[in-house]
């Protein structure tokens, strides 16, 4: 499954979790074209667009380009570009574009090969290959295929601020907003910090010296300076991160474990050198080249053992969760290609950086690299390297750098895993040369070895700042300082920038399902930190141990809870129709009444504050009848003709109150509306399928990347023969 839908977003925020994802454009005068292959699998039939909103300056080179290669054109105004997108062709007659660089986009459909809508929902692909809404659009298709493929993030941005504003004017889905998030912890607690889709690192929050000394009632273990304790509910689904896709596991890799990069403390729009401490790729894209930070060894507390990593422990791995074949998998499956995928040696990279073409990205900046030794000075890192990783991607992908940065992706040692059959395995695969050998040493499915082995033991090896040192399920999981960290000396500085603080040196979590029980142990200081539900929270505020207080903090989230229309179906194929609904929607009851005002405004299918989001040129929708009966008016249609089921899961009390909500407003404007409960996997089968007319639900991310919510919520499965795209300056 792409991305994670949510069948509740809590709206209080585990720490541990995250609540349940260059071939640079040239300016200059002249316009650059790239042609792209035909990829994916997108749609036939004519957009429905609203009227572009325009400005009266003229863009000559823009418009002499569209009159001579596009027989229609959709005008999108954004902040920095005007975006034009339409079929391939001669005729359209574009005038007075916004005085601005242009993005103009070209395609041809291949009708033969697109699915139709009926196709789609009879093999419920709803949510996977065609948005949620089944609306079929092949403008935003186009749009959706070139922003995935060009790895420039200014153009990128412009095509993705260009997708928000046509969402918001189409109106597939409803979107409500973005959760607010709640955090409730002791003022001891300092540098905390948020990330949008990693947990934090407990290492680098710390604890002020003179906080409260208190019995935990685990063993001899006490709260103490040095100790985080976190009061939460939940357990990993597996300790194995081939088979884990939910936060709670992810939440420990990413203190458990490294990746090739990460997202340092709360950055989002740029990733930091974690394992890899330089990376580089060819002209279009596709292909990597990650080289291996040298020195990291991964600790194994039970044997007392260390295992150096290099090169080919990450080509392992990779392929590992690849072959594993759980869901989680998809992202390798659908953005790499780790058949034609290798370590190589120093060497080896030196010779392919020599023969040029190599770019290197990082920190604003953009370098051709022919050496080794550049390459490395350009990302400042001078230590030892334990090889390079070569990953080859299908397509170029503009995300790849946050999919990597998944704590699903941590690396664990091959000779950890394999144990005695690590040369075997190794020679058979020519040491990472033939992957596919590698088969016969890891199995698809639970049943695997290796599986098992890193689920009894915790996983067992690791490279992180901390080792899981005890856990008894749905009670209790303990954190414990690894020793041998390749980053260690990040704690020395940050005590001595701080010396009334104490660095974190255990983390425990104390699991109960009982919110009564979570609270008792906050107000007691027992627990640092807890998870409240916002019903309780005035059982934790302005709360006094000693010179200490309770603190609650929100903060905006990416969790996006949404309305779906189902745009194949009567009456909502019909635009106005879907934007009289989003104006017959009472966002404001919705925030108060339903999420206690932990919830904010969004526009469009893009978090706030990622790459696309914008608020220019996009339709702010609000509680307004009189707009939304004039807009049925305009429509045509009969509302009393038509009946309007809503589905939301069972049990989710917070979308049941949506539903009820809907129920008398949508009723205001003469449909007859009903509501219906669905359990989960009922609601998950009837929305694939298309068979509903309007339901409820949530979206939280897998990486920080737009793609993971604008494919999703408006791809159309549209099969394309040609793609190309011009920047227009002038």
């Amino acid at each position: 499954m792409r991305g994670k839908i949510a069948a509740a977003l809590l709206l209080v925020f585990v720490v541990a979790f995250s609540v349940a994802a260059s071939g640079c454009i040239g300016g200059g005068s002249s316009p650059t074209t790239t042609t792209m292959s035909p990829t994916g699998s997108k749609s036939t039939s004519s957009p429905t667009t609203s009227s572009p909103v325009t400005t009266t300056v003229q863009s000559s080179k823009a418009v002499n380009y569209i009159e001579g290669h596009l027989s229609k054109a959709t005008v999108i105004d954004t902040p920095k570009y005007v975006v034009v997108v339409g079929p391939a062709g001669s005729g359209a007659k574009v005038s007075n574009l916004p005085n601005k660089p242009a993005i103009v986009v070209a395609y041809k459909v291949n009708a033969a090969k697109t699915p139709s809508i009926q196709e789609l929902m009879k093999n419920q692909q709803g949510f996977g290959q065609i948005n949620p809404a089944f609306l079929r659009d092949p403008d935003m298709d186009a749009l959706i295929q070139l922003a995935r493929e060009i790895t420039n993030p200014t153009i990128r941005g412009a095509l993705y601020n260009a997708l928000y504003v046509l969402a918001n004017r189409q109106v597939p889905e409803i979107i409500l907003g973005d959760n607010k998030a709640v955090r409730v912890y002791w003022n001891w607690v300092h540098n905390w910090y948020y990330n949008p889709v990693l947990a934090p690192r407990w290492d680098l929050v710390m604890k002020d010296k003179n906080a409260p000394t208190v019995s935990i009632g685990i063993g001899d273990y006490k709260n103490e300076p040095g100790t985080i304790v976190e009061t939460t509910f939940g357990w990993p689904s597996s300790f194995d991160p081939a088979f884990d896709y939910e936060t709670f596991g992810w939440a420990l890799y990413h203190n458990v474990g490294d990746t090739l990069v990460t997202y340092w403390e709360n950055e989002t729009t740029k990733v930091s050198p974690d394992l890899a401490v330089a990376w580089a790729h060819n002209k279009d894209g596709t292909v990597w080249y990650f080289v291996i930070r040298g020195g990291v060894k991964a600790y194994d507390p039970k044997n007392g053992e260390l295992y150096p990593i290099n090169a080919t422990d990450v080509e392992f791995e990779f392929w590992r969760v690849l072959r594993a074949g759980y869901s989680v998998n998809w992202m390798l499956a659908t953005y790499t290609n780790l058949s034609k995928s290798y370590a190589m040696s120093d060497s080896e990279f030196e010779k392919v950086l020599q023969n040029g073409g190599v770019i290197a990205d990082f920190n604003g900046k953009t370098k051709e690299v022919n050496n080794l030794n550049e390459l490395l000075q350009f990302f400042g890192y001078s230590g030892p390297t334990a090889g390079v990783y070569k990953l080859v991607l299908p397509h170029p992908y503009g995300g790849i750098l946050s999919v990597l940065a998944d704590p699903y992706l941590m690396v664990i040692p091959a000779k950890y895993m394999l144990g005695s059959k690590y040369e075997e395995a190794m020679k058979a695969a020519k040491w990472g040369r033939d992957p596919e050998a590698w088969n016969n040493y890891v199995q698809s499915g639970s049943k695997d070895p290796i599986h098992t082995m890193l689920q009894n033991n915790y996983i067992g090896a690791f490279t992180g700042p901390f080792y899981i040192k005890a856990a008894k399920q749905n009670s209790y999981i303990i954190l414990e300082r690894n020793p041998y960290y390749w980053n260690s000396s990040i704690w020395n500085k940050l005590q001595q920038k701080y010396p009334n603080y104490v660095v974190t040196k255990r983390v425990i979590y104390v699991l109960s399902s009982d919110a009564t029980t979570r609270i008792s142990l906050f107000q007691k200081g027992v627990a640092d930190i807890a998870a409240v539900p916002v019903d309780r929270l005035d059982a934790v505020k302005n709360l006094k141990l000693g010179n200490f207080e309770s603190r609650i903090d929100s903060f905006v989230t990416p969790d996006m809870v949404f309305i779906v229309l189902n745009a194949a179906k009567k009456p909502f194929d019909n635009v106005k129709v879907r934007e009289a609904l989003a104006w017959a929607t009472p966002y404001e009851q919705i925030y108060k009444a339903v999420y206690q005002s932990y919830m904010v405004p969004n526009y469009g299918p893009i978090p706030i504050g990622w790459l696309g989001y914008t608020e220019y040129n996009v339709i702010k929708y609000n509680y307004n009848i009189g707009k939304a009966l004039q807009l049925i008016k305009e429509a045509g249609i009969k509302p009393s003709d038509y009946t309007i089921n809503i589905y939301y899961n069972t049990g989710n009390t917070q979308r049941e109150k949506i539903a009820t909500l809907l129920q008398n407003t949508w009723g205001q404007l003469g449909f007859k509306i009903s509501v219906t409960p669905l359990s989960w996997p009922t609601l998950l089968s009837k929305t694939a399928s298309g068979d509903f007319n309007v339901y409820i639900v949530g979206w939280a991310p897998d990486f920080l990347d737009p793609d993971d919510y604008i494919g999703p919520f408006l791809q159309s499965a549209v099969v394309f023969d040609s793609l190309n795209y011009e920047v227009i300056n002038g």
